[in-house]
């Protein structure tokens, strides 16, 4: 068990949990400290306490590779109001529907996420961050998510333009949006007229594309652009 630069704690195994109601998991990618056998009873062990229903915790910070059925453990967790997962083989997003106090949601290499549907049902998060994706190509679920103010949506920074979208359209439904972020992403139909419909944004900046209208240019001189 470690502590980091804010304090949180920083676990590896269940038995090092104490109650607190912020904490960081670090329950993968062990090295050679642990046996192979240890290194799948450590996720066993997590995967049977979140599985058990509702704890103490109230931040829940994943910062090694979280596998799939780690992460459906999750579903008992209701009473989260953060999460955030860095990366791992995850795709069924369901299992957080019934988070209904979650006010920031950060799920990173979320490489074999395909429908983001299931988050319509998280109607306090308002921030929110969805990358790492391959081959998504209707986000407009999120613009059910009337809450969200902070939105990043994109693929790996290290493979650029590997996430195409139909279109942004349904950012016409996000009026409260203030801080927007579409990165390595491009939008099929080219029409990025959507963006100069929010009027409380504070930060945006996309990916140039060759035919978008308005032009990048046009954008960065009609918006608050960041970078």
């Amino acid at each position: 068990m470690a502590r980091d630069g804010a304090g949180v704690r920083k676990l590896v195994e269940v038995g090092e949990y104490s109650g607190e109601s912020s904490v960081v998991i670090a329950a993968t990618q062990l090295g050679t400290a642990y046996s192979e056998r240890r290194k799948r009873q450590v996720v066993d062990e997590w995967v049977e306490f979140l599985a058990a229903g509702p704890s103490p915790i109230r931040s829940l910070c994943f910062t090694t590779r979280t596998p799939k059925r780690l992460f459906d453990a999750l579903g008992a967790q209701s009473q989260l109001t953060s999460l955030d997962v860095k990366w791992g083989d995850y795709e069924d997003l369901s299992v957080l529907s019934g988070m209904s106090g979650l006010r920031t949601l950060l799920l990173r290499g979320a490489s074999k996420v395909r429908d983001l549907a299931p988050l319509t049902t998280l109607q306090h998060v308002e921030a929110l961050q969805v990358e790492g994706l391959r081959g998504l190509v209707d986000a407009s679920p999120v613009g059910e998510m009337r809450a969200v103010r902070d939105l990043e949506l994109g693929g790996n920074w290290m493979t650029p333009r590997n996430v195409r979208l139909t279109s942004i359209a349904f950012l016409a439904r996000m009026p409260q949006l203030e801080h927007l972020l579409l990165h390595t992403l491009i939008v099929d139909d080219l029409d990025y007229r959507p963006l100069l419909s929010l009027p409380n944004l504070k930060q945006v900046r996309v990916m140039a594309a060759r035919g978008m209208t308005p032009t990048h240019e046009e954008l960065k001189h009609q918006l608050p652009w960041s970078g």
